[in-house]
């Protein structure tokens, strides 16, 4: 007989994809150097308080429940592997200097394109652990 709930065993590449794209929007809609953001609309628009206050609410709501995702997904082991790895990345561009040819403009988009991966890892790195352990999730049937 087959169950009512379906447990998907492994995240497809559409399933990644779509997670960075809506990371990558809502870190590109809070700031980014075109000035088109959510923050240089706020500064410059003279849209009334309560559209402005709605629209915020709305993206610290959506951040919220990324980071919490994310963060979820990750667990202690994972946030201290991806904070070492930055470190280790920071500590090899101020030693070398492999970005000192870039743009403040560019680098700034590099940096939230990072971000944007980070957090995309926080929310597919349970996948990966669950598929390489052989767990599966526990589905109770309905009552």
């Amino acid at each position: 007989m087959k169950s009512h709930a379906y447990v998907r065993r492994k995240l497809p590449l559409a399933g990644v994809l779509a997670r960075f794209l809506l990371v990558s929007l809502l870190i590109f809609a809070t700031f980014n150097p075109s000035y088109y953001s959510i923050l240089t609309w706020i500064a410059g628009s003279s849209s009334p308080i309560s559209i402005k206050a709605f629209v915020m609410f709305t993206l610290a709501l959506s951040w919220m429940i990324i980071l919490r995702f994310s963060l979820a997904g990750l667990g202690r082991l994972g946030l201290l592997y991806v904070a070492a790895t930055g470190l280790a990345l920071f500590l090899l561009e101020m030693r070398f200097g492999f970005l000192g040819f870039v743009s403040p403009y560019t680098l700034t988009i590099l940096i939230e394109l990072a971000l944007a991966v980070i957090v995309t890892f926080g929310l597919v790195f349970s996948y990966w652990v669950r598929q390489a352990s052989g767990q599966s999730a526990v589905v109770k049937r309905p009552p």
